[in-house]
């Protein structure tokens, strides 16, 4: 048995207040007509704005109650430009945003609130392109509504940004926490189920990757557990004919989601997030496919780049991916769990996202800007340094 790693002093970042359940939107409507009086602006993507869809639904109702209420659409992953444009569209005195919708509206609508009250740009913050100013303004409350099982940006501290061919970053500070987040699973239900598997894909990688990341913690190793755990056999419940074992497969998945939005938030995240952001910023192949591809070579990587090393270390992350393993599918010796770990994320890739990053421009020959741009951010947190060649190839796979 490898014996535990002595443990490291760490921060754990705060957490909104979490309200879960089947159908607990409805009581969103009510608790916003009691505890806030004020502006309101609304971000939702588009199919939500419709009559009959519940960001219509709270946006109606609140204005019944003669509240303002300024609503917005998000199409697409969000830009800075976007942002900008909000915000300036937005009274400095806003009371709080809402979001409602998947991760990119939910990021984006996490920057609005950052920069409403200051009206400045979110140019000035932004990770590695920006102005690189302290972001040290006052903030306007957000409140997340998940509707995908995906980025778990509701418990995270970061916006992620991109402009198409120049890059894709985050603007990131605790204070652009959620103050509240509204997980209903029934939600999930008019979610495509292609999309539900990719956002499903992104999170189980969130967890992975904090899992055996170069800085956990025992928070964040409890919590990871837990989501992987619950994402287990989701995607097969989600699809039983057993109407109570559907709801029970939408409720792990969405609490697996933002279980990993938490892990990553204060652990970091490794090389599939480490290629899978400049992947995202040259080439429109969506986020959830790109990682549930790159999961299986990059796991296979570290772990071969980690039998080589005869370290503490090394042998207590390696000891971490054979308990994935064992959890997905295996019993038995450490290299069995290992083996059975990597066959069991060529399987998910096969059969939930089996599209080739090929389809979405990525080629042999135009890989470069990828590997050049890959080096920072999520990067860091892996659990070994893969050479450019072990990246290339591992792309090479997935295509």
């Amino acid at each position: 048995m490898t014996p535990p790693l002595p443990l490291m002093p760490f921060q754990f970042a705060p957490m909104p207040h979490i309200h879960f359940g089947w159908s607990i939107r409805h009581q969103l409507i009510p608790h916003l007509q009691k505890h806030y009086q004020g502006r309101i602006v609304l971000i939702t993507g588009r199919f939500l704005a419709q009559p009959g869809q519940f960001g219509a639904e709270l946006r109606d109702a609140l204005k019944e109650t003669n509240r303002h209420v300024d609503h917005f659409t998000v199409s697409g992953e969000p830009s800075p430009d976007l942002v900008d444009t909000i915000v300036g569209q937005c009274n400095p005195d806003t009371q709080a945003v809402i979001g409602i919708g998947g991760g990119s509206v939910l990021d984006a609508a996490k920057a609005i609130a950052g920069l409403i009250p200051s009206q400045t740009s979110v140019m000035d913050y932004l990770e590695g392109v920006g102005a690189g100013k302290v972001f040290n303004v006052a903030t306007c409350p957000f409140i997340a509504v998940p509707t995908t099982a995906g980025t778990g940006s509701e418990t995270t501290k970061n916006a992620v940004l991109s402009r198409l061919g120049e890059f894709k970053k985050s603007f990131r500070d605790n204070k652009l926490l959620a103050k509240e987040a509204w997980l209903d699973p029934e939600l999930l239900q008019s979610c495509p189920r292609d999309i539900l598997y990719a956002t499903g894909m992104d999170a189980f990688t969130q967890l992975l990757e904090s899992y055996v990341t170069l800085k956990p913690n025992p928070i964040t190793d409890a919590l990871a557990w837990q989501g992987m755990m619950l994402f287990k056999g989701a995607f097969e419940a989600i699809d039983s004919d057993d109407e109570s074992t559907r709801q029970d497969g939408y409720g792990r998945l969405m609490l697996a989601a933002t279980l990993s939005g938490t892990t990553l938030a204060n652990a970091g995240l490794g090389a599939v997030h480490g290629l899978a952001g400049p992947i995202g910023a040259f080439f429109e192949a969506p986020h959830g496919i790109v990682c549930a591809k790159l999961l299986a070579p990059i796991t296979q990587a570290n772990i071969q780049t980690l039998q080589q090393q005869d370290t503490s270390q090394a042998q207590q992350t390696l000891a971490k991916y054979a308990q994935i393993g064992r959890l997905l599918n295996s019993t038995g010796s450490q290299d069995n769990a290992l083996s059975a770990l990597i066959a069991s994320l060529q399987d998910f890739a096969k059969r939930y996202t089996p599209q080739g990053l090929g389809q979405y421009g990525l080629q042999t020959d135009n890989l470069e800007p990828v590997i050049q741009s890959c080096r920072s951010g999520s990067m860091l947190g892996n659990p070994v340094t893969l050479s450019d060649q072990q990246l290339y190839e591992a792309i090479l796979k997935c295509l």
